[in-house]
């Protein structure tokens, strides 16, 4: 039996060059991965005179460079990788690789047909060794073999571009059309994420350095520079070719959002898990890995609020959906296609369908998976940009994303409410957020896998005011995790916390006491409060129609009492709780009382203001009545309706225009109050009451918010019976059409405003 060899065609070039590597991107990518395995601290991506026939890329490092045995049995050794084999350092210290494929260097096929590559070893007396390839000669004839295509090798006596040690790619005959200032600054984009954000911050890794420099393009940029400097510093980085790259995203996203961060163990035993919200420390914790394939792992996420969108957009010249969202890095190199905008392998999107109050997608994270180490079975796929070659350990690190992500959806959701106030730094001091936060750190106590847990100690300030059961049970978790975990520090919080329940206790009872004092003088306020409005304005009305609108009437007005009103003595009693001083108390039971005048002083309005209810009709100027109770009387009492919200009201009476019609006051009130209140409930800050005159027996009023606006889905419903976006009863609307109707005008809207909504009403004497 003999034995017979394969033959490799010298088309092989190709196989694993340019048809490999995708795009010049990519293959920039590839050389600088080899600077950065080199031990570079720096390496230099140059292109000379790049618009003319003499162009040249020019890759530079500083590396350890490598003599005339690497260049034999390494460089030229195809598909070799002494990173994979172990020999690439004579030393034992160990260290980790961007690459380690053996076809890297090929990537310089994709960018020209000429490698001119010059390179020192680092150690005394080196000589200047020099490679020359035409990559041209392997394409001539296939049919000869791949060994068979000569490199040319000299040894210099001077090395250029002042080379001291490291190594130079010079690539030649390069197609100047491929390379442009649009291409350059895609190049500047896509090599700021090559690199993790915080690499040279990281103990794991060296500092290394990329620079681009393209003398062609220096005094656009400094055009760019004088032209849009005010524009900030992101949008002159992104919009300019020369300089280092950087990447300073996750700085500038600290301050503003919450970000969690996990690592697995470099032993893979344990996983520790911390949450941060807008620099304020929520909680720690440290439980078993149950990951069992995975080692030398950390996570990264940001919640991308409102807040943080828009530092994004100003520090990077890009909105965060159009820049990427999770990255994936290998011993600090980026692994393609991760992270690219609208690319989703990890199926975040796909899960965010499924329940889109509770999970979180691509336009709201940001953040990073970084793999450490030399786990070949978290290995890049042959394809540059295939991603990760999907295996068990594969799938356990998916896993462990979405577990961390699951912990970070659980506080934005369930605490923060989707980082609804996000400008408002200080709400997280609110006794609501904590009193969520309390019950996320009680849950998370409960966990039997947990053996450390540590939390910012303003939570167990208001433990006193928990439900007792609950308060109960994180004790006894606390205590337990205190033994498990031999923590002194957990132990006396657990004791401090059974000393605090058990005056919280006590000081209900009292409390309850001054509560049944409280409760009374509400009923009692309120049951005036009823009998004031039913005989303002129910008792001379003579029809059953007329009863209902003043039933609406009544109904705005003792809802303004019970809310507001019961907020006060819920805060008085809070108050008591909180032993409060007796002035802190004495202010809340002063509120109660002048919120109720309020009330009362609303009720009467319409027989004060000379509108007699108790006819059908009335003969007036419909533009003085409107413009006298939206100044006098809604916009006075508005905070009364919704949460103190603050809603500016511009009602100007117009200059010479009259509009005397019979009309009957409660139903211009009925009208008024719901859509002024439902611009309110879009969140407006400005509305505008305006007339305008179509004839001498038609006007329209006009009345225009900045709020949320109406959705055009939405536009034939609005005045559907039930039909609500909100928490509302959805008649609203549904009435004031019924009520405009009957009054034989016509209501309509004008949805194409740049924000909010403008309701249009024409009357008709």
């Amino acid at each position: 039996m003999s034995k017979e060899y394969f033959k490799i065609s010298s088309g092989l070039k190709n196989l694993i060059g340019s048809e490999l590597i995708t795009d010049n991107f990519v293959a920039v990518f590839e050389l600088v991965k080899n600077s950065f395995d080199a031990k570079a601290s720096e390496v230099k991506i140059i292109f000379e005179n790049i618009y003319s026939e003499n162009a040249k890329i020019i890759i530079q490092d500083n590396g350890k460079g490598m003599d005339y045995d690497d260049l034999i049995n390494k460089w030229l050794f195809v598909a070799y990788s002494a990173k994979r084999d172990g020999t690439e350092d004579s030393n034992k210290q160990i260290n980790y690789y961007a690459g380690a494929k053996g076809v890297g260097r090929f990537s310089c096929d994709r960018l020209g047909r000429y490698l001119n590559l010059v390179t020192i070893k680092d150690k005394p007396n080196a000589q200047i060794e020099n490679l020359y390839v035409d990559w041209k000669k392997f394409e001539e004839d296939q049919k000869k073999e791949f060994i068979k295509i000569p490199v040319e090798h000299n040894v210099l006596s001077k090395a250029p571009y002042n080379l001291k040690k490291g190594t130079i790619l010079e690539i030649s005959g390069i197609n100047p059309e491929e390379w442009n200032r649009d291409n350059f600054i895609r190049l500047k984009d896509k090599l700021s994420k090559l690199v993790r954000p915080d690499l040279n911050k990281s103990k794991k890794q060296k500092p290394f350095k990329i620079l681009l420099e393209v003398e062609a393009e220096k005094q656009n940029d400094l055009k760019e520079i004088e032209t849009n400097r005010e524009k900030g510093e992101g949008f002159v980085y992104r919009n300019t070719v020369n300089g280092e790259i950087e990447n300073f995203i996750f700085d500038e996203l600290d301050i503003r959002t919450t970000k969690i961060i996990s690592e697995v163990s470099s032993d893979g035993k344990y996983i520790s898990t911390k949450l941060i919200d807008r620099e304020n420390y929520i909680y720690e914790i440290k439980e078993r890995n149950k990951y069992g394939l995975l080692e030398d792992v950390s996570i990264q996420l940001y919640f991308l609020n409102r807040a943080a969108k828009n530092i994004f957009t100003r520090k990077m010249g890009i909105e965060a959906v159009n820049y990427g969202n999770v990255f994936v890095y290998k011993n600090g190199f980026r692994i393609l296609p991760f992270g690219e905008p609208r690319v989703d392998i990890l199926g975040i999107d796909a899960r965010a369908l499924q329940g889109f109050s509770r999970y979180i997608g691509t336009r709201n994270l940001i953040g990073q998976i970084e793999i450490f180490g030399d786990n070949k079975e978290l290995r890049e796929t042959t394809s540059r940009d295939g991603g990760l070659v999907k295996t068990k350990t594969y799938s356990e690190l998916v896993d462990y994303f979405f577990e961390s992500l699951r912990r970070l959806e659980k506080y934005v959701v369930e605490v923060t409410d989707w980082g609804v106030d996000d400008d408002n730094i200080d709400n997280l001091n609110s006794n609501e957020i904590k009193e969520k936060l309390v019950k996320l750190i009680s849950n998370i106590a409960d966990d039997k896998e947990l053996l450390e847990l540590n939390y910012n100690s303003d939570i167990i300030n208001l433990l006193k005011n928990q439900e007792e059961n609950s308060a109960k049970k994180l004790i006894k978790n606390f205590k337990r995790l205190a033994a498990e975990s031999n923590n002194p520090t957990l132990l006396k919080d657990a004791k401090r916390l059974e000393k605090t329940l058990t005056t919280a206790l006590e000081a209900k009872k009292s409390a309850e006491k001054e509560l049944e004092t409280t409760a009374k003088q509400k009923k009692v306020v309120e049951a005036e409060l009823e009998q004031q409005v039913s005989e303002t304005l129910f008792a001379k009305a003579d029809r059953a129609t007329e009863k209902d609108d003043l039933l609406s009437i009544q109904h705005h007005i003792y809802r303004h009492s019970a809310q507001h009103i019961t907020k006060y003595i819920d805060d008085l009693v809070d108050a008591i709780n909180k032993d409060k001083s007796k002035d802190d108390l004495l202010k809340l039971v002063s509120k109660i009382s002048f919120e109720n005048k309020k009330v009362i002083t609303l009720s009467r309005f319409v027989t004060k203001a000379q509108f007699d209810t108790t006819v059908t009709k009335i003969n007036a100027d419909l533009i003085s009545f409107v413009n006298e109770y939206v100044v006098n009387v809604y916009q006075e009492y508005r905070h009364l309706m919704m949460n103190n919200q603050t809603m500016t009201i511009k009602a100007e009476k117009p200059t010479g225009i009259t509009f005397n019609t019979s009309f009957r006051s409660i139903e211009m009130i009925i009208i008024l109050d719901n859509l002024l209140n439902n611009s309110l409930k879009a969140k407006a800050k400005n509305v505008s009451v305006n007339w305008k005159s179509i004839n001498s027996s038609e006007i329209e009023l006009h009345i225009k918010d900045d709020g949320i606006g109406i959705p055009d889905k939405n536009l034939d419903k609005v005045f559907d019976a039930r039909f609500t976006t909100t928490n509302g009863s959805g008649l609203g609307l549904y009435h004031t059409k019924e009520v405009i109707e009957k009054l034989g005008g016509k209501i309509n809207i004008n949805n194409k405003l740049k924000q909010g909504v403008e309701f249009i009403i024409k009357f008709k004497k």
